[in-house]
């Protein structure tokens, strides 16, 4: 395939790039198939074809009507004895979803395991009995990416003290009703623990590799296989290519990140990718990098970025005017918010993700996880 990053190409494509996930909003769906129109850059009265069809030059760029029939389509442009390939991907009704995900979690097991002999059932713990609701009342497919450790260092930002916990020390007892609610509630690895910041940042494989197994090995313990996922978000989204290749060699098959730049034009959330990489992924929903065959997926809205939840509906309501980032919505609340003695806790909590689910509910949007939405 063509080398993305690479602008010195005599045929380059526009549009798509290679990696896209397309739909309805980047073209026209038919009987037949995705009608788009590929855009390819060369140089002027060349006789360029795409996959053998004729392009036509519009003074800027060449132009030809495409069908993307399949998961996976290559587009090849050729001009003059040059050629330049990609790999699409039409995904399997990607289009009118929602998910709903949480990071940084760990102090509701620790609740479910101190009230293992009190509790009937893993939903009496408040803070998942708000995912419950949210799934319950309008459909919600919850994703939760936890922590094997919660020590000293986390609990200077909670005013009450809370007792050191890991994952080692989580009750099995109700591993039968994590695997009955399995299809809609999924618990995957994020980190070993808060603290340091982006710690896979500047990681090695066989570090990052070392906490996944630590916390897959727990999770299968106490909740069983069936609430796994090929998907996760890395905590801070900040990784190297070594590894992006250890969550690939793993079985992540896709990665959640925010696709931003920051204040200083650096990626926000964006694992290793360069700027004008990140700019692209996080305009669109869902974006494969083909050389290293791992999926990424955009998180649209962080629920707890906000106090008052019409302000994150409002940002919902912003993120579906985007065609290409309209099709499949992901919200995203991490767990220290709900707690009142967090330093940074949200009084509104449940309303923030309750309002939020209800809108794209109301909006004809339904609850769906991302490794569903881009499997093969």
């Amino acid at each position: 395939m063509a080398d993305i990053y690479d602008e010195k190409q005599g045929v380059a494509f526009l549009f798509p790039l290679d990696g896209d996930c397309l739909n309805r909003y980047d073209g026209e769906e038919r009987e037949d198939g995705l009608h788009i129109e590929v855009q390819v850059a060369a140089a002027p009265g060349l006789e360029l074809a795409v996959n053998g069809i004729a392009a036509r030059w519009d003074g800027a760029c060449y132009r030809c009507p495409v069908v993307i029939r399949h998961y996976r389509t290559v587009l090849e442009a050729t001009a003059a004895g040059t050629t330049a390939a990609i790999a699409v991907y039409k995904l399997h009704d990607p289009v009118g979803k929602y998910r709903l995900s949480s990071d940084d979690n760990i102090l509701f097991l620790k609740d479910i395991n101190d009230n293992q002999d009190k509790y009937r059932s893993i939903f009496e713990n408040p803070y998942l009995a708000v995912y419950k609701k949210a799934h319950d009342l309008y459909g919600a497919c919850v994703h939760i990416n936890i922590y094997y450790e919660y020590g000293e260092e986390e609990m200077a930002d909670f005013s009450a003290h809370k007792e050191p916990f890991d994952l080692s020390m989580m009750t099995d007892r109700f591993k039968p009703e994590w695997q009955a609610n399995a299809d809609w509630l999924k618990l995957t690895f994020h980190a070993r623990k808060n603290y340091p910041n982006a710690p896979y940042q500047h990681a090695t494989a066989a570090e990052v590799a070392a906490d996944m197994e630590k916390v897959h090995r727990e999770i299968v313990r106490f909740a069983g296989e069936e609430v796994l996922s090929p998907f996760t978000t890395l905590h801070f989204g900040a990784s190297n290519l070594q590894v992006t290749r250890a969550l690939r060699e793993y079985g992540y098959r896709g990665l959640a990140g925010y696709f931003e730049i920051d204040r200083h034009g650096a990626p926000l959330v964006a694992y290793h990718y360069p700027p004008d990489l990140v700019r692209h992924v996080g305009g669109r929903d869902f974006w494969k990098d083909n050389r290293e065959d791992i999926m990424f997926g955009r998180i649209d809205v962080v629920l707890n970025y906000y106090d008052d939840p019409q302000e994150a509906v409002a940002a919902l309501e912003k993120v579906a005017m985007d065609p290409h980032r309209a099709g499949f919505l992901s919200l995203l609340m991490h767990e220290e918010y709900f707690y009142p003695d967090y330093v940074n806790h949200r009084a509104r909590f449940e309303e923030l993700i309750l309002d939020s689910c209800r809108w794209c509910y109301e909006h004809g949007y339904r609850g769906a996880l991302m490794s569903d939405t881009v499997a093969e």
